[in-house]
């Protein structure tokens, strides 16, 4: 959908304006390997909501946010998380577990329910503003399949009721409110190419949303 990809420009662009100019302790541009924004004890628990629209294609034609083949069906939802492990060089070792609401033009209304393990970096530092990047993989079942599922459960002659799941995403927040970030994430259900359900693709949502960190 057009709304989607001029809300996420302008978003993006937004954040980025409002960055001013880094500490005096810290260079302008640098990757950090520990949290840029916190002094003390870093935040390890997160709170995720979120709001996304579906996408006909797969995972490699949906993470082109502005080419993506938009459909009317959407989902809604929220997640929690938690860093369990520092690895070093910035990379943080966690989990994460979420719900969520699907419905829209096509889809009968149904459920989501996902857990998995998340890795993250602290990201790139610009001034008061930093860009992380993250990854969660793991499970996700439902109660019942999305149009897209259905179509595709035929072909594959799968199941989609339960797949795996992967979570990829940028973070954006700035040193001004260091608890609070805006998180673009590529909802992925998968049968990892045939390995859970007998399926392939599942089902691919781009999603905006905010977390907070505590």
């Amino acid at each position: 959908m057009r709304g989607l990809q001029v809300a996420l420009a302008a978003v993006i662009l937004s954040t980025s304006v409002s960055s001013g100019l880094a500490d005096d302790n810290s260079p302008f541009i640098y990757f950090a390997t520990q949290d840029p924004f916190t002094e003390g004890l870093p935040t390890k628990n997160d709170v995720y909501v979120f709001g996304g629209v579906f996408a006909s294609g797969a995972f490699g034609d949906t993470i082109n946010v502005f080419g993506a083949d938009y459909t009317n069906n959407y989902i809604i939802g929220a997640a929690y998380g938690r860093d369990l492990v520092d690895i070093g060089a910035g990379f943080v070792l966690g989990g994460v577990t979420g719900a969520a609401i699907r419905f829209g033009e096509d889809d009968d209304t149904s459920g989501e329910l996902w857990v998995g393990a998340r890795l993250r970096h602290q990201g790139l530092v610009i001034g008061d503003l930093a860009i992380a990047p993250a990854l969660t993989a793991g499970f996700s079942a439902v109660t019942a399949p999305t149009e897209i599922e259905r179509d595709r459960e035929i072909r594959y002659d799968g199941d989609a009721s339960f797949l795996g799941f992967v979570g990829a995403e940028l973070s954006f927040r700035v040193r001004q409110a260091p608890n609070v970030e805006l998180v673009y994430q590529l909802h992925h259900r998968s049968g990892a190419n045939g390995t859970i359900g007998d399926m392939k693709e599942g089902s691919n949502a781009n999603t905006l949303g905010i977390r907070y960190r505590f």
